[in-house]
């Protein structure tokens, strides 16, 4: 079997793992999150989940008064017997009144009580949600915070990577698991508390024959649940039919060993193989339901003879109102231990999720920052990157004994099989990254020892999104320097091809943009930032490229800039999504995963490299995204 089939089979089994139904579940895995300081504030929450859960079981008991008065023609005496031990008293006012008048009263007071518990119900909710959303908008902010402080150990692409996982993935289950606690604790522990006591007050007996077979049925279909996802459905079989598919690939490869039969024998085994545990599956699912459903017929047969030997007694010990009473608080109650097991499930996703992300969020800078911070007066020699290995949180590494040194007036352009690496090294000139080994210098000065403000100065970073930021387009591209004119901005734009683009804006150049505006598509931000590029004149210039257009050009403007900076001194470390890039580049540095695969011009590595061959064809053959034969 390859790689990736045991990588797909190892993920089904380790999900199926960790969602078993016998995992010990833990209530407090939200404990974290609850004891921020946005989590105050929930004595309403608080108050309106006692006031809803105390409702269910006292609506309970109006049904049950509305039922005994009319069985018996109306309610009279002191008090009302609903069961053994369950006497309800009656006003005397009450009690005199007429049949029809004390119904009426009942049925108002139940529709009151009804709503209140609607009211308190939606008033939980909305605060439940509130406070969820609360607590996950501050874990937001403070994942931005961790990440600018990681990003100084670990670099900046890592950290896309991981918030990648935080923000849409872990963050979301959080706050939801949040919110389902809110909503879930305290009310329906009351509600199951009270539902059952009422149970035990009408008649303890049955109730506990009824407890005792809800927990005997629930263990019973837990039991087969668990044998319904055992590691024959989650892990043989797929493995098996993965084996299958190979063969049957291989069977015109195997046919030319002039073995005849080879193929065939071998998938006749496989697949019988396959169809025996498939057989031996179904045979054990077949018994299921019939014996579930048997033991809930039985359960259901007891229950009624229980019913009917108190109903029948000459004590009547139970009435048919008290009876009703008994069944509508035991559903109720298994209602809200159906909640509580529910949140309990859903605990065992938001659980993990929390403890990654805290454990995230509490990782400390254990390497601190030279106290001897020197400037920085441009790129003269070169940048050395010696031995460097960086590792992420998890101890994985993103690069891995790298020794590469570039020197100012070249295009250099990263290219490997993982992006998070390519961009790891492009992002260690910016001073993110703390290399567990090795050393990264600027002219014989440690990148440690160079203070921020000096290594912006001298570094520029450009992408497809420019970056952009609120401003006008002057603004965008004058950045802090004032000395830049109108004029020097418009022969900018001029050079990267865009300048007449942006004349058509509502208000020309004077058009204010903002992070994410739709108002230019990736062609004119990533232009405007090569512009910015040009008229800054940075000695170390960090460009991610957009991919190509959908319109063929005969030459690109931004490379041709690009080109200029080169020739004036700069050195670009760019991340090329272009074969025209790759082609011009006076050097390529070939990464696999972490590691140094190669490195020369282009021409030379499709000559010697297949990694570099297929990671071309993967990447810049248009045939293979437009699905046709070259």
């Amino acid at each position: 079997m390859d790689l990736a089939s045991t990588i797909d089979t190892k993920v089904l089994f380790t999900h199926s793992s960790a969602r078993e139904p016998t995992t010990l579940i833990r209530y407090s895995t939200l404990s974290q999150p609850r004891q921020e300081a946005e989590s105050a504030g929930g004595f309403f929450t608080f108050a309106w989940s006692l006031t809803a859960g105390i409702l269910v079981p006292v609506l309970v008991i109006m049904i049950g008064l509305m039922a005994v008065l009319l069985n018996e023609g109306g309610l009279s005496g002191p008090s009302t017997q609903l069961g053994t031990y369950l006497p309800v008293p009656t006003p005397p006012a009450f009690a005199a009144q007429a049949a029809l008048a004390q119904l009426t009263e009942l049925v108002g007071l139940s529709v009151a009580i009804a709503a209140i518990f609607s009211l308190t119900i939606w008033l939980q909710r909305r605060s439940a949600d509130t406070r969820a959303a609360r607590i996950a908008k501050t874990l937001h902010t403070r994942v931005l915070s961790q990440s600018l402080r990681s990003a100084e150990l670990e670099g900046a692409a890592t950290q896309h990577v991981r918030a990648q996982q935080l923000i849409g993935e872990q963050l979301p289950s959080i706050q939801a698991g949040l919110s389902l606690w809110y909503r879930v604790i305290p009310r329906s522990l009351i509600t199951l508390a009270g539902c059952l006591m009422v149970a035990l007050l009408v008649n303890p007996w049955l109730a506990l024959l009824a407890i005792v077979s809800s927990i005997l049925l629930w263990q019973l279909l837990r039991r087969f649940r668990k044998d319904d996802q055992t590691e024959l459905n989650q892990w043989e079989v797929p493995r098996m039919q993965n084996r299958m598919a190979e063969l049957v690939g291989q069977a015109p490869l195997l046919a030319r060993l002039q073995s005849p039969g080879l193929a065939d024998r071998t998938f006749g085994n496989e697949l019988e193989l396959l169809y025996r545990r498939i057989g031996e599956r179904d045979a054990r699912l077949a018994k299921i339901w019939p014996i579930l459903f048997l033991a809930i017929s039985a359960s259901v047969a007891v229950l009624i003879l229980g019913l009917g030997v108190n109903l029948f007694e000459a004590n009547h010990s139970l009435s048919l109102p008290s009876a009703l009473v008994l069944g509508l608080s035991l559903g109720a109650a298994v209602v809200a231990a159906g909640r509580l097991l529910a949140l309990a499930s859903h605990l065992q996703i938001s659980g993990e999720a929390s403890d990654s992300l805290y454990h995230y969020l509490k990782r400390s800078s254990e390497i601190a920052p030279s106290e001897q911070r020197v400037g920085l007066s441009g790129l003269h020699e070169n940048v050395e990157i010696a031995g460097v290995t960086l590792t992420e949180s998890t101890g994985q590494p993103i690069l891995s004994h790298l020794s590469l040194k570039f020197t100012p007036g070249t295009l250099v352009a990263l290219l490997g099989t993982e992006a998070v690496s390519t961009r790891a090294l492009a992002e260690l000139l910016m001073g993110f990254g703390m290399p567990a080994e090795g050393r990264v210098t600027i002219d014989g000065v440690s990148l440690r020892d160079i203070h921020p403000q000096a290594l912006a100065r001298n570094v520029m970073w450009i992408e497809p999104d420019g970056p952009i930021w609120d401003g006008t387009i002057y603004d965008n591209l004058r950045g802090n320097d004032d000395t830049i004119t109108n004029s020097e901005i418009v022969e900018a734009v001029t050079a990267v091809g865009v300048y007449d683009r942006l004349q058509r804006l509502p208000e020309g150049m004077n058009t204010m943009l903002t992070a994410g505006d739709s108002i230019l598509d990736v062609e004119s931000t990533y232009a405007i930032a090569t512009a910015r590029a040009l008229l800054h004149r940075p000695p170390i210039l960090v460009a991610l490229e957009p991919p190509p257009p959908a319109e063929h050009l005969s030459e690109d403007p931004c490379l041709k800039v690009l080109r200029k900076l080169v020739s004036a001194g700069t050195l670009v470390i760019t991340l090329p999504r272009r074969l025209e890039t790759l082609r011009y580049a006076n050097r390529v540095v070939l990464l696999n995963g972490p590691r140094l695969a190669g490195e020369g011009k282009h021409a030379e590595l499709l000559a010697n490299s297949d990694l570099y061959r297929h990671l071309n064809y993967l990447l810049f053959n248009p045939y293979r995204h437009q699905g046709r034969t070259p």
